[in-house]
């Protein structure tokens, strides 16, 4: 007969009554609820963002507070008296993630035995007894530690068994065996309520800089917010360092048991400072660790807590921690993508053949890191022989331009020699030895390594910091019958490797760690996003919910489509060309660049450029991850019009002299409808081809890959929810460029948004703009052949009535690109010519843009003051683009807020990677049941 009882929630009804039902059901699944206490239960959440020390959470104190309430209580009954001393003994696959709290809050002193086992010894007290039993992390979290050559360890799955054990004279008697299981991670979706949003201030003092300044984009959010009663948490300067990718630092979600939720923010393993390495400059971690931990909400930390044991070949090993391994990797890195760099400069200013020939002798641009260090002297004495040849060859555009490609050589051997400088290669065996600088709290730390180690640290550190880890790439789909709690939707292909292993874009051990939290009612979906720049889900879609369904939990999918996007330069162009005179006819059936002129306003339908005032960002500073560069399409563009002989009326088309060129001068970003279907290739056409094809070769030789990833991704959501509304928003992608074969969106992403109900934040696409009659017509044309919108819905009144016939622009003194050396109302006058006929007269229109806007200007045309202003450009044209999304978004019941996000758009993002939130948790989910 028992001598002692366990007792606890049992029968979870959020209380511990201690009667016999509830101890009758000790060892039922899932047993008693505890959730883990990753919170600060003593702090109030700040209202402000402040530079702070990391929060102590509630799981690292020794003695809990009296407040703390995620320690799940745990009563030990005497039914009678027996010799002993008690002990409770937890079973548990990671026995250090869990840990016995007695009566006074002090946590007690274990002792680990075989099997997983570990004991406490319960102190002396009169019966019946008080505990606690507390968890400090979360199911299916990654290990602590792990050797980098050993095999990956298994995660523990939340369920814990707990023994009440008493050394009786004659041995060690079970007096019960009572089950608790560690409630999972549940991530809340776009359903919840908006409580904060947050966003980080990035400011540019330098005029000449307006891409380096988020203020548009904070101002227009903020105007947004602001009749919600929902408040924007702005994250200043000097707290996140210039990393304003706020999105893909954590994901939101929550722990439930009976007596109630803690919201948890996954604190994703992200090291980057925007496209750079945390190494060369702060990142958002410092503020989700300092800011967010507070009472009922925590922070999960596991993948930040990892460390790896590194094997040399003297017999000896080091140890390298998350939070430091990113210097490695901003070395490897560095020499990557210096290889890269030195391919792609070699064709640019090469022959196909000399291209080829490299490639025969040094392999493609991607090859693991030991032999990229290897090879960058050989490599960069390749691009020296390229270099001559193209200065001394007639018909290349570089004949004689000596000086110009003697400095890309230059700069080229420099990154070279710094290569071989800090990446010695000892001599003798294949071993690399890697030195790690001292950086903050970080001391300098030294790696010899053969071969195969260094191939096992590349993989490994690719795969920790791999961006596909990011919050970006995590979105949370509605419920349905077999996912009560919604669908976990990330970019992630499953590629098999020769030696029988397979290879993840996402981090082996978070994609465990999302698929183990499936006890909260959680499916994870995997869609492709391989072919992506950045790799990220919410480039690609947005679950929003139905607001004239709010009955409906499945609400719908917003989704980029460059089928649409099409579809509206293709019906735009049409409606242009039958309002053209014959002789204007003859110019555009078979429209080639010339340099006679690039604007689209002649006849009674003109169109103007898409992208117009806006103009690309050329970055690439030391230690930069993704060095940001002009879309392909606009490279292409501007090297057909170098050819030309003298200037390109409205506004020149620079180029980069050379990838590690930090900065170069605007590169104006406008483009016609005919100069976008000149320039692109057919990416856009093959993302949404129902008809995926295999591999092919483009007209530049590269592999083309297998096409429809787009309509790939339709067809599982569909597959996953059956009837669900996928609704399309135009956006074109650009080229895909020739060594990664992967692109990104060439006009803003339009869905990647963000939810305020009943609002929708939505980027300003800068479409091509036609008169309203003209657009009703387009736009009606393409709503009868898509069928996501009524297409009587396109009337010239209602694009009125929305304000669709308005066009603004953000600017501020020197952020207005042009071809006009002149005021900045004339560089208006030249940015949004097009948007008046063609007899119109300049002086003419910069005077009614200058009246349009009354106090912006001073007498002689330039902006007041040094701040940002919102202009209004009156040519009363509709965004063809912006009505679409409109007409979608009032479909399910929203409006659209358009935010001027072009400063995230040149960095590959858009308003959602720019922005994240504290949302409400569901009610009534009970995962348990």
């Amino acid at each position: 007969m028992t001598a002692y009882r366990l007792h606890a929630d049992f029968d979870r009804d959020g209380r511990l009554s201690a009667r016999p039902g509830e101890w009758a059901r000790r060892q039922a699944p899932p047993g008693a609820l505890v959730r883990a206490n990753l919170d600060d239960d003593a702090r109030r959440l700040p209202t402000t963002v402040t530079r702070g020390d990391p929060v102590r959470l509630d799981r690292e104190l020794p003695v809990k507070t009296a407040g703390d309430d995620e320690p799940a209580g745990l009563l030990v009954e005497e039914v009678t008296a027996a010799p002993g001393p008690l002990f409770v003994v937890l079973r548990v696959a990671d026995a250090a993630r869990c840990a016995v709290v007695d009566a006074t809050g002090r946590r007690l002193a274990g002792a680990a035995g075989a099997g997983n086992r570990v004991r406490f010894r319960l102190p002396v007290a009169p019966f019946p007894r008080r505990l606690a039993l507390e968890a400090v992390d979360l199911p299916a979290a990654p290990p602590a530690a792990a050797a980098l050559s050993g095999p990956a360890p298994g995660l523990p799955d939340g369920r814990v068994t707990v023994w009440l054990e008493r050394d009786d004279p004659a041995g060690t008697v079970v007096e019960d065996e009572v089950l608790f299981t560690v409630s999972p991670l549940v991530l809340i979706g776009n359903a919840g309520a908006l409580e904060r949003l947050y966003m980080c201030q990035v400011t540019a003092d330098d005029p000449a800089r307006p891409l380096d300044d988020n203020g548009p984009a904070v101002a227009e959010v903020q105007a947004a917010l602001q009749p919600l009663g929902v408040p924007l948490t702005l994250v200043p300067m000097e707290v996140h360092g210039g990393d304003s990718w706020i999105q893909d630092q954590y994901q939101l979600g929550f722990t439930e048991t009976p007596d109630g939720p803690t919201r948890v923010l996954l604190h994703t393993p992200r090291t980057r400072s925007d496209a750079a390495q945390g190494v060369v400059a702060p990142n958002l971690s410092s503020m989700v660790t300092a800011h967010f931990p507070s009472r009922d909400l925590g922070i999960c930390q596991s993948f930040w807590d990892r460390e790896l044991t590194i094997a040399s070949p003297d017999g000896t090993t080091g140890r390298l921690g998350f939070i430091g391994s990113d210097r490695a990797l901003v070395i490897m890195i560095r020499v990557k993508m210096l290889r890269r760099q030195l391919f792609e400069s070699i064709a640019r200013i090469g022959t196909d053949v000399e291209l080829n020939t490299t490639v025969a002798v040094f392999g493609d641009a991607t090859v693991e890191f030991f032999r990229a260090r290897n090879e960058l002297p050989a490599l960069a004495g390749r691009l020296k022989q390229v270099a001559r040849a193209a200065a001394e060859r007639p018909d290349s555009p570089f004949y004689k331009q000596h000086d110009k490609l003697g400095r890309l050589v230059q700069n080229a051997e420099k990154q070279v020699e710094d290569v071989r400088r800090e990446i010695p290669v000892p001599q003798g065996a294949p071993q690399l030895r890697l030195r790690l600088p001292a950086v903050g709290k970080l001391p300098q730390q030294d790696f010899l390594m053969s071969e195969a180690e260094v191939g096992r640290l590349e993989k490994r550190l690719q795969q920790w910091h791999s961006s596909h880890n990011f919050g970006g790439n995590i979105e949370v789909g509605p419920p349905h019958a077999k996912a009560p709690a919604g669908v976990v939707v990330v970019g992630n292909q499953t590629t098999p490797q020769p030696d029988g292993s397979t290879a993840t874009d996402m981090d082996p051990e978070l994609l465990a760690f999302l698929r183990g939290q499936a006890q909260g009612r959680q499916r994870v979906l995997e869609v492709d996003t391989s072919w992506l720049d950045v790799g990220h889900v919410d480039e690609v879609l947005a679950f929003v919910p139905d607001l004239r369904d709010p009955q409906s939990p499945k609400g719908a999918v917003l989704r980029s489509s460059p089928l649409v996007a099409l579809k509206l330069v293709e019906a735009a162009r049409q409606e242009f060309m039958a309002g053209l005179s014959p002789g204007e006819l003859t110019r555009y059936k078979n429209w080639i660049p010339t340099r006679t002129g690039r604007l689209t306003y002649e006849g009674a339908n003109p169109v103007t450029h898409l992208l117009r005032g806006m103009q690309w960002l050329h970055q690439h500073e030391r230690g930069q991850l993704l060095p940001i560069e002009p879309p392909e399409i606009y490279l292409s563009m501007a090297k057909r019009y170098r050819d030309f002989a003298g200037p390109i009326p409205n506004s020149p088309l620079p180029l980069p002299d050379s990838p590690w060129q930090p900065t170069t001068p605007p590169l104006p970003a406008g483009i016609s409808i005919f100069e976008l279907d000149f320039f692109r290739d057919g990416t856009n056409e093959d993302l949404e081809d129902p008809e995926p094809a295999a591999q092919r070769t483009g007209p530049d030789g590269a592999s083309v890959p297998a096409k429809g990833q787009l309509t790939e991704t339709e067809e599982k959501l569909t597959t996953e929810y059956g009837a669900l509304p996928i609704l399309k928003l135009p956006v074109v992608f650009d080229d895909r460029s020739a060594l990664a074969e992967q692109t990104a969106a060439f006009t803003p992403n339009l869905a990647n948004l963000q939810v305020a109900a009943p609002w929708l934040l939505v980027p300003r696409p800068h479409g091509p703009r036609m008169d309203v009659e003209a657009a009703a017509r387009v736009l009606r044309a393409v709503a009868e052949q898509v069928g996501d919108v009524k297409a009587a819905r396109f009337t010239p009144q209602w694009l009125r009535a929305r304000g669709l016939d308005r066009t603004v622009y953000w600017a501020r003194p020197g952020s207005i690109p042009g071809d006009l050396a002149g005021d900045d109302a004339q560089k208006l006058t030249s940015a949004f010519r097009d948007g008046w006929p063609k007899e119109a007269d300049r002086g003419e229109i910069r005077q009614q843009i200058v009246r349009a806007n009354p106090g912006a200007f001073d007498s002689r045309g330039f902006l007041r003051g040094s701040a940002w202003r919102k202009l209004q450009i009156p040519e009363r044209k509709v965004d063809l683009f912006e009505a679409w999304t409109e007409a979608v978004a009032d479909r399910i019941g929203y409006r659209v807020t358009w935010v001027e996000a072009w400063y995230y758009h040149v960095r590959l993002g858009s308003i959602h990677c720019g922005t994240n939130v504290l949302r409400t948790a569901p009610t009534g989910l009970r995962w348990w049941r």
